[in-house]
This record gives C-alpha cells, structure tokens and sequence, in this order.
C-alpha cells in the first residue's frame, strides 16, 4: 500500500505554492498555510511532518529558533541566496537549504531527501511504541482491573427508532456512543447511496475543520478499513506489522483526535467508519470496553444498513405511486384474497368510484364486471381476450385487461388495467355510419349508371315499336335487345345480392387444377367472345386445397375478368393463371397468380381496389375484387397486388393443411 506523506509549506507567496504544488505533487500531498498558528493546528492533527518553509516568512526565524535538532532535519529553507535569512537557515542545520529560483529537479530531489528521513524518523518512533507497548503491558492489566465492568448499551440502543432516517438515526447513534463510552469527542463517517465520498454525516465534540474531510472509496484508510473490517485502537497500533498501514491509522486517528476507528461493514461494501475520542475520566479503554464498542459498530451498521435500504425503498415506492397516479390508465390491483389494494385516480374517473370507498376492501367494491375479471384472474383462469363493457349508469364503454402479479409461482394477486373507450366507440359508430352512407350513396350510383343503360336502349325500342311493329326484322333485334338488356339487369341484382348475402361456405378438398379450370370457364361465361385468351400454368404435384368451390371459382374467375378487361386496348395482351406451391414441404400455401399485360392500375384507384362499386369502367359494379378478397378471407387466406405500367399480377394465397399431392388423390379416386 503506497501512502503519499504529507508536507507543508509555510509561506506568503502565491505564486511560490502554486509552483511548488505542480513540482512535487507526485512526490508528497502538499498543504500550504500562511501563518504559524495555522502551520500548528496542522501539525497537531498530521503529527511530525516535512516543512517547507519560506525563509522570507516573518515568523521563519522564530520557527526556527524554537525548533528541536532532530525536527529541523526535516525543514527545507527557501530563500534568496546571499541573504541574512538564507546564510541563517543555513548554520541553523535545517535540512536542506535551497535558493527560490532552483530548478524544479532539484526542488524534487530535495524533497524526496526530507520525506525520506520523515518517514525513518516515523518507524523509528513506531518501534519505540511497540517496545513501550510491550513493557507496560503489565500496567495495562492492572488498569484494566480497576475501569468499569464495560459501557451500559441502552443509551445507544434509542437510535434503532429512527430507522426511517438515517440522518437522525446517526445523530442519535452519536449521542449513545458518547453517552455508553464516556467519551466527549465521537462522529461517523458515512457516504449515502448516492454519493461518491464518505463525510462527517453526524458528530459531537469534532475538532474544527473535521467536516471539510471527504475520502473516496479507493484511498488507502478506506480500502484498509474495507478490508480488514476490525476495531482501531490508539495503543493497539504498535501491533499492526505494516509500518505503512500503521502509520496510515496513526494519522487517521490524529486527523480527528480520535482513540478508537469502528468500521461499520454492509453487505455491499464499507458503509462507514465510527471515531470515537478519549474517554472524559482521562482513563484508557479497557480490552471489556473494546468488546462493547465493536458490539455498537456492528449494531450501528446493521441500523444504517437498513436505513438506507429503507430509504432507497421508500423512494422506489414514492415514484411508483406517482407514476401509478399519473398514468392516463385505470390500475386495479388486489391481493391474493381479493382486497383492493391499489385504485388509482384514472380509475376512479373510469368507474366513479372512489379509492376510500374501494381500498382494504373486497373487490366486488368495485362492481361486479372488475370483481368477476380479477377472481378469475385470481383462480388462475385468465381471459384469453380484453375485456369490455358498457357501464348501465354511465353509458361509458369500459375496456380492460387483466394480469396475475407474480412470478415463479409466487402469485402476488392480480391488477385490471382499465380504459376509457368511449370516445373510440363514438368515432367508431359514427364511421360505421358514414361508411353506410357511403356504401349506399355508391351502391345509387352504380345502380342509376348500371341500370339506366338498359333501360334506355328498352325506351328508345319500345318508343318506336308501335311504327314499325309490321317489320319483322326490327321486332327480331327489339326482342334480342330488350333480352339481353333484361339479362344484363338480372345480372346486376344477382351481382348485389350475392354481394350483401355471401352464401355459408361449405369446404371440402378440392384439386387446385380443378378450381383453375372452372374460374377460366366461369370467366369465359361472362366475358365477349374477343376477350383476349386465358392461359393456365399449374406446377406439378400440388397438394389438394380445402376450399369452398363455388366462392374460390367465382373470385378467380372475376379476377380473370378484370385481367381481360384491362387488355380492352392492347391487341395481342396476355392472361395467365399461375397455380404454385409457396413455403416448405408439408406447409405454406397455394398461390394463384393471376397476370395480364395490360396498362396497370392508375395511382388514384391504388387504395380503393377492394372497396365496392369502385371502378374505372364505363359498365360493371366493381364488385370484382371485393368478391375475391372475401373468398379469399373465409378460406383464411390473402390477396396481394403488384401493379406497374408493363402489368399487372394479383395473387391469391391460400394456406395448405395437410400435403396429400393431387396426383395422388387422382389415383386414390
């Protein structure tokens, strides 16, 4: 353990100690004092040290006069050569005598000399201890025999009531310590949870200036108290075998004027140090008042050990509440048993209720809907679903979630997380509304555009039928018109119908082949006769699919639909069916690709695809795509699109649940 030795300098120059300050500070801790009655309060505290002392200082001369032979061995005298102090330090034998102007290596080489007979100097008197301690340690016992039988405890047991905080604690643990001790001189040092330094937290009888030492945890005492975790006792010292480490106890106990150091050891490290000073009868500390002390310090630190995490606790639980409070979310916590342990303000707001009227009381304080969600939560049947309801007295719509507390099969209760959907209900209610009026104001107009076509090629006919009622072949072309007008309006009804009331799927395993074929035929039925040709691709081996083969035909075939239209204005376009298999083996999905070569899908229509009645065409509902996205949703599959001005490609994807392959079912049948 490297200990660095102190050092003072004694001077009225500034500029001198800040030199010297940055020349040695890697050699000795440097202390600068301005007169010589401050010079001596250090010394009192630091015992024996090397000075430094300004030659031009107006009490140099006087120090030195009064100075023993083997103390100005460790004084360095600095002035102007030539001078009348200078010549005079030098025939006083000071240690070294140095002019102000010298190099700074010749600075450190003077100061290494000194502090290096300073520290032979320190050994030799801690060998004098030791020999002392040796030869009176039979007038140790007999003094033993005639100091009280120990120190009462039960002053200092008064601190344990001020567990809750630990300033007060140590002020009344001060107080015990004085009291059981006899002593006038006590103070601990202690460093909060928070802090980087140990510092006087509580004291009594403290030389002054003790409340400016601050020691952070690597510096020697604290890391050797840390360690060794026993009692420090003035006339004990001559027993620790480390010169270093007893000289570094020694000026500990000096620095404060103390006889004796407990260490207060936590479980995380050293909490803190307890000083304790002469006893007030002027009588030593027998070895039965050792006992008695070290008995306090591991009391005193399991008390701080506590108060601490006391506090640390407390103020966890603070910011808990306060977050608990200030969440817009309803809290509804409950024990084990079922009391309400927690109802915060948002959930009074939610419920009106109050937390007086529901805290430390049974849940079913708080309604029966809160009471039936946490006992179930409690009995261990959670509810795989949110919650919600609308509240009979507050036509509020109330949503809640519900949690075990606990972990590891330590069921703490449980806790109902609350919100107030209302308001998302009533914007939900009133987009439901506008989307209905969209839907029929839509559903008019299609229906005035589909229909009104019809009709008037019906009135123009049926307007001139009574003219040309002789002429055969104008009433063959009114009943070819008006049929197919009748038809097409038949169609539109059909359309809408079949649209508003989706027949009950009914699936059974169907080859994907199959259902390729008839969407081409059913898409045939209602396209032209110039409609571009549809060409189909089915990759071998594909599994059967479990589908509704009326709903899947009629969404593939209006996707073949649309894939023909969009060649109306490209002669020599293309439509292809792909039917492949997505994913792994024995897994995945059907995919069919349904692709054409046409202009693609314009940007402002993009997001109304799968909207009814939305459509670019001069004649059809747009209940193309919407029909096959709804094919698509009962059989629990996906539609995607991939549009660009060189095409456009609509797949249907639809998962697979075993991987029987339609080769194989062929052959089976």
């Amino acid at each position: 353990m490297t200990l660095p030795t102190a050092c003072i300098l004694l001077t009225s120059d500034p500029e001198l100690a800040r030199r010297l300050s940055l020349d040695v500070a890697d050699l000795a801790d440097l202390r600068t004092v301005g007169s010589r009655a401050e010079l001596e309060r250090w010394q009192e505290r630091t015992g024996p040290t090397p000075l430094l002392l300004d030659l031009r200082h107006a009490e140099s001369a006087g120090l030195i006069a009064e100075a023993s032979a083997e103390t100005r061995a460790t004084v360095v005298g600095l002035g102007q050569p030539e001078s009348d102090s200078f010549r005079a330090g030098s025939e006083a034998g000071l240690g070294a005598v140095v002019a102000l102007s010298c190099a700074p290596a010749q600075w450190r080489q003077t100061v290494r000399q000194v502090v290096a007979v300073s520290r032979l100097l320190e050994e030799r008197d801690g060998l004098r201890q030791r020999l002392a301690a040796a030869e009176h340690a039979g007038s140790a016992r007999a003094v033993e025999s005639e100091v009280a039988e120990g120190v009462p405890l039960h002053p200092f047991m008064c601190a344990s009531r001020h567990f809750h905080d630990p300033p007060r604690l140590l002020e009344q643990a001060v107080e015990g310590i004085a009291l059981a001790a006899g002593s006038v001189r006590v103070g601990v040092f202690a460093r909060w949870r928070e802090e980087p330094t140990y510092r006087l937290r509580a004291g009594r009888g403290c030389l002054e200036g003790t409340d400016q030492f601050a020691f952070a945890a690597p510096e020697p005492l604290v890391r050797w108290l840390d360690r060794q975790a026993h009692l420090v006792c003035r006339p004990h010292l001559a027993h620790v075998a480390n010169p270093q480490e007893r000289l570094l106890l020694q000026r500990a106990l000096d620095a404060v004027g103390a006889e004796v150091i407990l260490p207060l050891p936590g479980k995380q490290g050293l909490l803190g140090w307890v000083f304790i000073g002469h006893r007030a009868t002027g009588l030593p500390f027998a070895p039965r008042d050792l006992t008695d002390l070290a008995v306090m310090g591991e009391h005193l630190a399991t008390l701080l050990e506590n108060a601490l995490l006391y506090a640390e606790i407390a103020l966890q639980k603070t910011l808990a509440e306060n977050l608990l409070e200030a969440v817009p979310v309803g809290i509804v916590a409950a024990s084990e048993d079922g009391t309400v342990r927690w109802f915060n303000r948002a959930a009074e707001g939610i419920l009106g209720l109050t937390a007086a009227a529901t805290v430390n009381r049974p849940v079913e304080q708080a309604g029966s809907r809160v009471a039936d969600a946490v006992r179930r939560a409690l009995d261990g049947t959670l509810p795989d679903q949110p919650l919600a309801w609308t509240d009979a007295a507050t036509r509020r719509t109330i949503q809640a979630s519900v949690h075990r507390v606990g972990r590891d099969h330590a069921h703490l209760g449980a806790m109902l997380l609350l919100t107030d959907a209302t308001r998302e209900r009533l914007l939900r209610e009133r987009q439901e509304e506008l989307d209905r009026h969209a839907f029929w104001n839509d559903l008019a107009a299609a229906m005035a555009h589909e229909v009104r076509n019809p009709l008037v090629a019906i009135s123009t006919f049926a307007q001139l039928l009574p003219e040309r009622y002789n002429d055969e072949e104008f009433r063959q072309e009114f009943h070819a018109i008006v049929t197919a007008e009748v038809q097409r309006l038949n169609l539109i009804i059909t359309q809408i119908s079949s649209f508003a009331h989706p027949p009950v799927p009914t699936f059974r395993d169907l080859a994907p082949s199959q259902v390729a074929e008839q969407a081409r035929e059913h898409a045939r039925s209602l396209l032209p006769a110039s409609a571009p040709s549809i060409e189909v691709k089915i990759e071998a081996d594909l599994p059967l699919l479990r589908a509704d083969e009326t709903a899947l035909t009629e969404g593939l075939g209006h996707l073949l639909v649309n894939a023909c239209e969009a060649l109306a204005r490209r002669p020599g376009g293309k439509v292809v069916l792909h039917v492949r298999r997505t994913g792994a083996a024995g897994l995945g999905a059907l995919a069919f690709a349904v692709s054409d070569t046409g202009p693609g899908i314009p940007d402002e229509m993009r997001d109304k695809l799968f909207s009814p009645f939305g459509t670019t065409k001069a004649r059809g509902l747009g209940l193309g795509l919407p029909l096959a996205r709804r094919a698509a949703v009962d059989h629990g599959g996906q539609i995607e699109v991939d549009s660009t001005p060189q095409g456009t490609t609509v797949t249907l994807l639809l998962p697979l649940e075993r991987g029987v392959s339609d080769h194989a079912e062929t052959a089976d049948r």
